[in-house]
């Protein structure tokens, strides 16, 4: 069975509340793959050289905090430009300072950046079926609403869902605003032979877990003619 590692380098708040919100999410994936959680970078280190390995789902922000993670940060990287994936997802963005988050896409060698923080509600994009298939890509929400930390600099078409000019951010305090239509809460972008994925959302939308889903199955069975995407 194919083996999906979950990078868990938070603290013990980061380690409890995603034990709280994404227990049945693991339960899920575990259906499907063997799921493998490490703890530290050496734990991480040991297991990038697995046969059996996929991808790396980056679940909390742990990797983007201290010295001592930048190397793994790189070694990430080139993981996936030999064909690997690495996806950022799950609490990743709500436990990253913008400052670490960028720097930590620096070393993955990518523009990508902290976006805009805020709810509205998101359309799938019509570059999906290029990515995914389009099997996949129908079994996706075509549109949900979602709380989520956007990524800058992009490519367009590396955007999984979007905004709409008719989608204001939605709030139960702030009035309406226009939103950044440049911005994506998902995008999913070549890397080398591999891939880099990013999911924003806070809240463990079900719309989010079907997309994580949806790119796991795209990698592990690798049998869609998807486009090469620039990052």
């Amino acid at each position: 069975m194919a083996q999906i590692v979950l990078l868990r380098l938070g603290d013990g708040m980061q380690t409890s509340i995603f034990d709280d919100l994404y227990q049945p999410f693991c339960d899920e994936m575990s259906r499907s793959y063997t799921i493998v959680s490490a703890r530290s970078a050496a734990d991480a280190k040991s297991l990038l050289s697995l046969l059996t390995l996929r991808a790396i789902l980056v679940v909390d922000g742990g990797l983007t905090v201290g010295k001592e993670h930048i190397a793994l940060q790189k070694q990430l990287s080139s993981y996936a430009q030999a064909g690997g994936t690495v996806i950022f997802c799950c609490l990743f963005s709500s436990f990253s300072k913008p400052s670490n988050f960028n720097g930590m896409f620096q070393s993955f060698g990518l523009p990508w950046e902290f976006g805009a923080y805020h709810h509205t509600t998101f359309y799938l994009s019509q570059n999906v079926k290029s990515v995914l298939g389009h099997q996949r890509a129908i079994e996706l929400e075509r549109e949900y609403s979602m709380k989520a930390v956007h990524l800058k600099h992009t490519p367009v078409d590396a955007r999984l869902y979007v905004p709409l000019e008719q989608s204001p951010t939605e709030s139960s305090v702030f009035p309406p605003s226009a939103v950044d239509q440049e911005e994506t809460p998902a995008a999913f972008s070549r890397h080398g032979s591999g891939w880099i994925g990013y999911v924003g959302d806070v809240n463990n939308e079900q719309g989010s877990r079907a997309l994580i889903m949806a790119l796991l199955d795209l990698v592990v069975n690798k049998d869609t003619g998807a486009e090469v995407i620039g990052s």
